[in-house]
């Protein structure tokens, strides 16, 4: 009987029914024995996600081809887990709220605006707004190149929870296109307050 229960090493039952670990357990009873593999789920750093495991209602001798075929399946998991783990560092680190005076802060946005980096936005500055006392937000948005249907309405909804927080919203840095683009997209942006460059909306707010 191979059982390894330590460290990144695979936990092998080949039958659930003669082991002190599960012999006795309910599920054992429950699924009328069987067999287990599980293999661990940790990253370089030793961050523990979990366990893959495959089970089987018939006791059953795992080889090492079987064995190596649940490590590469644990290897190609942990590599997806630590690859959305970077992206989640990624969009915290793409929603930074500078702030450049008392209760104004800036958040500068670049490249596309998508339904996650969206909800990471909203997170984001709701945390920052609050830890920094806001009362204005310059949104600067100099560094997107286009704008979509469904990014018009993210920040159009970013602004109006904003404003029920009793936080002032100004946009600055649209291309004049892409403003006009945005009120075609959603004509409730026509409310929205606008400035060509950054200058200009903090000077509007200081006002």
């Amino acid at each position: 009987m191979h059982i390894i229960r330590s460290g990144r090493e695979p936990l092998i039952i080949p039958n659930l029914n003669e082991n002190d670990l599960t012999k006795n357990m309910e599920v054992t009873k429950g699924w009328g024995g069987g067999s287990l593999i599980g293999i661990p789920i940790i990253s370089k750093t030793g961050k523990k996600f979990g366990t893959l495991c495959g089970m089987d209602d018939r006791p059953f001798e795992f080889q090492e081809k079987d064995i190596s075929l649940f490590k590469r399946m644990a290897d190609l998991l942990t590599y997806i887990l630590e690859v959305d783990n970077a992206y989640q560092e990624v969009l915290k680190l793409s929603t930074p709220v500078v702030l450049v005076s008392a209760r104004v802060g800036v958040l500068p946005v670049i490249g596309d605006i998508d339904a996650k980096r969206s909800n990471q936005m909203i997170e984001t500055i709701l945390m920052e707004s609050k830890r920094l006392d806001l009362e204005h937000l310059v949104i600067d948005l100099s560094g997107i190149t286009d704008i979509s249907q469904n990014a018009a309405s993210y920040l159009l909804s970013l602004g109006q929870t904003l404003k029920l927080l009793g936080i002032e919203v100004v946009f600055t840095g649209m291309r004049p296109d892409l403003a006009q683009k945005a009120i075609s997209l959603h004509t409730e942006f026509k409310h929205a307050t606008f400035f060509s460059n950054l200058k200009s909306g903090l000077s509007f707010i200081d006002n």
